[in-house]
C-alpha cells in the first residue's frame, strides 16, 4: 500500500482502553496498524541508517556513526563503550542503535520513512494518546529503535528537564520474537521486582505512564534477529 495511506486499524477504539490505563498505568493495543500498513512500515525500518546510541558520563546521548569512528578512531570508541557498560552496572545506561526520525524528517522530507514521522505526528495518531491518557496531546518526540544482540536499555523512569511527557509509547515491528530472546519492556515496582514484561510484538501499541521505571532487558546473544520498534512520547506544551 502507499505510505501516504498508513492507517490505524478501522475498528479500534482507544477510548475503550482509558479504564485500563487509569487503572494500571500501562495498556497495549495489538494490531494497532491496518495489516498493509504495518507490514509497509516494517520493511522500511528493517533497512534505516541506524546509527549507535549511548550515554556519555553526563548521562547525554553521544550518537556514535562511522563518521565518529573514523574521526577518533577505533580504539577510542571502544573504551567508551565499554565506559558505558561499566556504568550501566550501577546506574543509567543504554546501548542501542537509533534513527532519529524527526531529525531526519527536517533534512529529507520526501524520504519514504518521512511518511511514517508524518503520521507519527499526525492528529489521527495524537488523538489516540488523548483518548487513552485523558489528557490534552499536542506532539510527540519519536525514533526509530533498532537493538541488537546484547543491546540494552536500564533502570529510569522517563522524566525530562524540558518536555511535559504526558505518556511513552512502543509500536513493535518485531515477528516471530522468543521470550527467551530477551529484549522485553519491564516494569519495575519499588523493591525493584518486575512488576509486569512484554516481549516484543508485531504491531502492538504499548502506551505507560510517565514517571515509571522500567527497562528493556538485554537482548540474548543467541537472538536471531533483532528488536525494531518506534518508541517516544506523547507531549503537550508548557502552560
Amino acid at each position: 500500500m502507499p505510505l501516504a495511506d498508513i492507517r490505524i486499524r478501522a475498528d479500534l477504539r482507544p477510548e475503550d482502553l482509558a479504564g485500563g490505563f487509569a487503572q494500571a498505568g500501562v495498556i497495549q493495543a495489538h494490531d494497532f496498524l491496518e495489516p498493509e500498513a504495518a507490514d509497509a512500515v516494517v520493511g522500511l525500518l528493517a533497512g534505516l541508517p541506524y546509527v549507535l546510541a549511548a550515554p556519555d558520563e553526563n548521562g547525554e546521548t553521544l550518537i556514535i556513526s562511522d563518521e565518529v569512528v573514523r574521526r577518533f578512531g577505533e580504539q577510542k570508541v571502544r573504551d567508551f563503550l565499554q565506559d558505558v557498560l561499566r556504568r550501566a552496572a550501577g546506574g543509567f545506561a543504554y546501548l542501542h542503535q537509533t534513527y532519529a526520525l524527526q531529525d531526519e524528517y527536517a533534512r529529507a522530507p520526501g524520504a519514504p520513512i518521512a511518511r511514517v514521522t508524518e503520521f507519527l505526528q499526525s492528529r489521527a495518531f495524537l488523538d489516540v494518546g488523548a483518548a487513552i491518557t485523558g489528557c490534552a496531546v499536542d506532539g510527540v518526540r519519536v525514533q526509530a529503535s533498532h537493538y541488537r544482540r546484547g543491546d540494552f536499555l536500564t533502570l529510569h523512569d522517563d522524566r525530562h528537564r524540558s518536555d511535559d511527557r504526558v505518556a511513552a509509547f512502543t509500536l513493535g515491528f518485531t515477528r516471530g520474537w522468543r521470550a527467551d530472546w530477551g529484549g522485553q519492556l519491564l516494569f519495575h515496582d519499588d523493591r525493584g521486582d518486575v512488576e509486569q514484561g512484554f516481549i516484543p510484538r508485531f504491531n502492538t501499541l504499548t502506551v505507560f505512564r510517565v514517571p515509571r521505571p522500567h527497562s528493556v532487558a538485554p537482548v540474548a546473544a543467541y537472538a536471531a534477529q533483532p528488536r525494531l520498534s518506534l518508541t517516544g512520547w506523547f507531549v503537550r506544551e508548557k502552560g
